[in-house]
């Protein structure tokens, strides 16, 4: 009766929808940063301890594909740059190297546990359904933090990442389970990606009303966000791929639809409006990315006061904030874009090149430029070097060159269309990774390589006879 079970595939599903949904709650603090290991590292060794006995037994097929090479590239490189960086450098305490690095690994490892999970048609479908879930709970604790007070757990500083129930206030962006709102916006502008193209060219009426039922409500928390890189990052992505699956008439409508978003939506309309000018003031005001002091950004969310007592450790037991109307008005539009700018241009940025400039080759070591770089880009090039980035960089070229000859192709088969799919949501990511550090927020990170071992596996299987 299970002779036929892959529980490779079971582990795949479950992480897909564990990921998104299980809060930052800490298991304990990494020293020297606020940085915890979380019960999600801890599923996540699981799995990849399972995928490996997998492995054994399979003679470690894994190493037999042309793909590997270039991730054991990048992992080298990464590597000489850990080495490099600490006895040499001493950018940072060992663990702290060690952990991101340990960390890049977890989230990689993914894509390879990916590969023996989805085989054929039926196993994208199993992935898929247990995606919608995912989003459609994702976005169902959206609405709860917007309209019941459902709480926030976020890691956006050193107090909020102890693990404390937090309640918005009335000014607060959507986090819902995610750690900040930037996040759950770079997962959304994927995901609606990926939902809406299969509603368009799936035949199942089942699964075309509930791809649309979890579309419509996840669109619409994206616009909560106000994150004004994932709607624009969604716009392009979503254009793009319905161009690639030949939907051209839906381009009308959805343009439409973020059009009439953005100028419907009070927060999102005013931070764009106030971004031109303060991009401009930025760049004349940056001194061609000279360093300046970090700015810390005032949090919206109300936090409690905290008082050290001496000798008394602090335990990460989450901690309910009542929930308070505020009487305050929001922080004005042109402050707030203002302030974001002066963080990226005048402290993130500069940090990342000039960490680069330390060692050009092989960069500062993962984790040496702080928690933040909101360009990963920027944050690869400092972090690990030229080779590091050209590794990476040879990661994700490897899909253009497979997927473009499909653009032009005349007769697309089931596989071809989830490849097309799967590279407008790569070419979303990428444009995130532009001002959001999306290769490195865990949540995002996971999902990402779990897309991407889908998108490789759906270049490289034969397409069966039940498409």
């Amino acid at each position: 009766m299970f002779k036929n079970i892959n529980p490779i595939k079971s582990i795949i599903a479950i992480l897909i929808v564990f990921i998104p949904l299980y809060p930052k709650f800490p298991l304990f603090n990494v020293p020297n940063t606020y940085v915890a290991v979380r019960l999600d590292d801890i599923i996540v060794a699981l799995a990849v301890l399972t995928w490996f006995i997998y492995q054994v037994t399979n003679g470690f097929s894994f190493l037999k594909l042309k793909i590997t090479k270039l991730f054991f590239l990048y992992f080298l490189a990464i590597f000489v740059s850990f080495v490099h960086a600490y006895p040499i450098y001493q950018t940072e305490p060992t663990n702290i190297l060690l952990l991101h690095l340990f960390r890049r690994f977890e989230y990689m490892s993914l894509f390879f546990i990916t590969l023996d999970a989805v085989k054929s048609i039926s196993d994208f479908k199993f992935i898929y359904y247990f995606f919608l879930i995912a989003t459609g709970l994702v976005t169902f604790y959206g609405y709860g933090q917007k309209y019941l007070h459902f709480p926030v757990v976020s890691t956006m500083n050193s107090e909020f990442s102890k693990g404390q129930l937090l309640q918005m206030n009335i000014w607060t962006r959507i986090s819902s389970t995610f750690a900040g709102h930037y996040d759950l916006a770079a997962f959304l502008s994927v995901a609606l990606i990926i939902i809406l193209a299969i509603f368009l060219l799936s035949q199942n009426k089942f699964t075309k009303i509930v791809s649309l039922l979890v579309w419509l409500p996840s669109y619409y928390i994206l616009t909560l966000t106000a994150s004004r890189v994932s709607i624009f990052a969604f716009l392009g992505g979503v254009c793009l791929t319905l161009i690639f699956i030949k939907k051209y008439f839906w381009i009308i409508p959805v343009t439409g639809l973020v059009i009439f978003s953005i100028f419907n939506s009070g927060d999102l309309n005013q931070r764009l409006i106030a971004t031109i000018p303060a991009l401009k003031n930025q760049f004349k005001s940056s001194n061609n990315f000279a360093p300046a002091p970090t700015i810390i950004p005032t949090p919206t969310i109300s936090t409690p006061k905290l008082t050290p007592i001496p000798g008394q450790i602090i335990k990460p037991t989450p901690t309910v904030v009542r929930h308070q109307p505020e009487t305050y008005p929001p922080v004005d539009a042109d402050v707030g874009v203002a302030r974001s700018g002066e963080i990226r241009f005048n402290a993130e940025w500069p940090r990342a090149i000039t960490a680069w400039r330390r060692n050009p080759l092989v960069g500062s070591g993962l984790g040496s430029i702080t928690l933040a770089t909101d360009n990963d880009y920027l944050r690869c090039l400092g972090e690990s070097g030229l080779l590091g980035l050209i590794t990476f960089s040879a990661l994700i070229f490897y899909f253009f060159i497979k997927t473009i000859p499909l653009i032009f192709k005349k007769s697309k088969n089931t596989y071809d269309m989830i490849s097309l799919i799967c590279f407008g949501g790569l070419i979303t990511t990428l444009a995130n990774a532009v001002f959001i550090d999306v290769f490195e927020a865990s949540k995002t990170a996971y999902l990402f390589w779990i897309m991407l071992g889908c998108y490789y596996q759906s270049l490289n299987l034969k397409n069966d006879s039940k498409k």
